[in-house]
């Protein structure tokens, strides 16, 4: 199965640029009618709310978006780094190909998030973890399990990355939690939004997988 979560956060993006524009008419007039979409968590529909409960231009973010999409970046870094070792280490089809799609996907995703930081002019996210998102990131390899992880071979590399994705996963899904629930800007909630949909399916698999190792 192709995962389509870059393209869904590259529309978003689109999207929002889209909306940003037709805000005003072509004599420059603004076309406003009062009311801005929140996008609703996983399950829930989206939230009609008054435009002057959202922050404007620049700010229409906040540090809990900011901290989220700065966290994400090297937490998908890391996983696009352990879908190397198991393209070259794993012995389960399954588990080769969920790694390579996986890798596919967070490529694809780094990109548009470090295209959201561009976009409200925020520097770009490191790929290494470091300082105080370093300390908050939940479900990362520690360097001395990433080194455990390339000195695998086949089973046992199969099963120590499938344990350590499905941990890796959770933290994903804590942090798309906090973003939804504290986050006002509608592109990184639509982008959380489907983090923690799309996760939770891929844990349910992931434990399959180590069911069958």
């Amino acid at each position: 199965m192709t995962s389509v979560r870059p393209r869904v956060l590259g529309a978003v993006i689109a999207s929002a640029v889209i909306a940003l524009g037709a805000c005003s008419s072509s004599d420059g007039e603004a076309k406003d009618s009062g009311v801005a979409v929140r996008a609703g968590a996983p399950g829930e529909p989206n939230q009609k709310i008054d435009k002057s409960d959202v922050p404007s231009g620049e700010k229409s973010f906040n540090d809990a978006d900011k901290d989220f999409v700065e966290m994400m970046v090297p937490h998908h870094h890391q996983a696009v780094e352990m879908a190397a070792l198991a393209k070259k280490y794993a012995k389960d089809e399954r588990v080769g190909e969920f790694a390579a799609r996986i890798g596919d996907a967070q490529r694809g995703e780094i990109d548009a998030m470090q295209a959201w930081l561009e976009a409200r002019k925020l520097p770009k996210a490191p790929l290494k973890a470091t300082g105080h998102h370093a300390m908050h990131m939940q479900g990362m390899l520690t360097e001395a399990d990433f080194a455990k992880l390339g000195t695998l071979r086949g089973n046992a590399f199969d099963t120590f990355y499938v344990k350590k994705m499905i941990a890796h996963h959770q933290g994903a899904l804590a942090m798309a939690d906090a973003a939804l629930n504290e986050g006002t800007d509608a592109v990184n909630r639509t982008f959380a939004a489907d983090v923690a949909t799309t996760q939770t399916v891929e844990i349910s698999r992931l434990k399959g997988i180590l069911k069958r190792l």
